[in-house]
């Protein structure tokens, strides 16, 4: 398969459905903290998808890898948000696992692409 747009990227069609993920748990989470770590939360959320579409976009190897590294950056980012929301009684057993084993695994596709990027880089250099 070819990959000539966004959207042909499996790894930022995950992160999207990890971004929704967030914004609807954290809808119930208590008012207090909509400015505080919903806010937080939703803005790592969005960077990830965000910064992979970004860096796919740039034009140079080294821009592209750095806007993927900010991403899975944002993404352990957002993995220690779940676990202090999970300590802050706002989530459930369920819904850390559920939403762990998404982060995990755009994590996985993520170090995935880069991997993939440095060896058409290395490969098109010879």
């Amino acid at each position: 398969m070819s990959i000539k747009d966004i959207e042909d990227l499996h790894v930022w069609g995950e992160s999207r459905v990890l971004m929704t993920k967030i914004y609807d748990l954290t809808d119930a989470f208590p008012v207090t903290e909509k400015f505080n770590i919903v806010k937080h939360m939703r803005a790592c959320a969005r960077n990830i998808p965000a910064n992979i579409a970004e860096g796919f976009g740039r034009f140079h190897y080294q821009e592209s890898m750095q806007f993927y590294r900010i991403a899975r950056g944002s993404l352990a980012e957002l993995k220690s948000d779940i676990y202090c929301s999970f300590d802050r009684h706002y989530i459930a057993k369920k819904d850390l696992v559920l939403v762990i084993d998404q982060i995990n695994k755009v994590g996985r596709l993520l170090n995935g692409f880069i991997k993939s990027t440095i060896k058409v880089k290395n490969h098109t250099s010879n």
